[in-house]
């Protein structure tokens, strides 16, 4: 039994020696590399060598850190865009409302020139909307009984003839345009005086110049006029254009079509003509 224990009472004595040598070289190697720099080429050599590890040891956390810079940056930049993309909405929503009022206030000083006419005071209204059947070629103002509108008065822009008030309410009225079908208006030719009648199509950008014989002197671009024999509307309006004048071989009269002067798509403020003596007392 002493015999077995002595090799391992020797082999702590070994380890114990080997673990006393590594400390003496330790303070050796310290204390040259403290007052020498003995240990500076060791130093850079195993940087060097141990550089490719540290990278690859690094690269992780750098991806990382860069993959959240970029996801930052991203919604930076997302939310630069939605920022710009809400100020050009409303940048456009400004440009369309201020073209909108130049358009009102230019239809309102055209409208207003009318009155420089002693034959075409009235009172001005908006057109609320269109009829609900497109054929009928009717629209509805704002202004009704409350204004002293009844039916039968003419309604003008100021390029010329809309049509007629048909229906009456407290605070609307419908008003029939020249380009419906039922729609007969006198005029005459501007430039030779003849006279004729310009009936609607149906279609707004539409009329004709009916029963006009086939000498009749009526060229393309002559302004049609209202004539004033109906008492409904004052003398003088300009309704249409001839846009197109055709001569059938068969037929004693010309097909004139015209278009009319109006902006019977595009008007949001006409003018409803009052008789002289209302108007005066308006």
């Amino acid at each position: 039994m002493a015999m077995s224990g002595q090799p391992m009472f020797v082999r702590g004595l070994g380890a114990t020696a080997r673990l006393l040598i590594w400390l003496i070289v330790g303070v050796i190697l310290v204390a040259l590399d403290s007052r020498y720099h003995a240990l500076e080429g060791l130093r850079s050599g195993l940087a060097l060598i141990t550089q490719p590890v540290r990278h690859a040891a690094r690269a992780p956390f750098d991806l990382a850190d860069e993959i959240g810079s970029f996801l930052t940056r991203h919604h930076a930049l997302q939310r630069e865009r939605d920022a710009l993309l809400q100020e050009r909405a409303d940048l456009h929503a400004e440009v369309n409302a201020a073209r909108d009022q130049l358009r009102e206030n230019t239809e309102l000083r055209q409208l207003m020139a009318l009155d420089s006419r002693p034959d075409m005071r009235g009172v001005a209204a908006t057109v609320l909307y269109q009829g609900h059947d497109w054929f009928a070629q009717r629209v509805t103002l704002d202004r009704g009984e409350r204004s002293a509108l009844r039916a039968g008065l003419p309604v003008v822009d100021a390029e010329g003839l809309i049509g007629q008030i048909n229906r009456v309410y407290a605070s609307s009225s419908e008003v029939i345009l020249v380009t419906n079908r039922d729609q007969l208006t006198p005029v005459f030719i501007e430039r030779t005086g003849q006279r004729g009648l310009v009936a609607g199509s149906g279609r707004r950008g539409l009329l004709e110049l009916r029963f006009m014989p086939g000498q009749t002197d009526v060229r393309e671009g002559d302004r049609l006029l209202t004539s004033g024999i109906d008492r409904v509307y004052p003398a003088g309006i300009p309704v249409a254009r001839v846009s197109r004048v055709t001569r059938s071989p068969n037929s004693p009269y010309l097909r004139v079509d015209c278009v009319p002067l109006a902006g019977i798509e595009r008007d949001r403020i006409v003018r409803v003509l009052l008789p002289i003596a209302q108007a005066v007392g308006r």
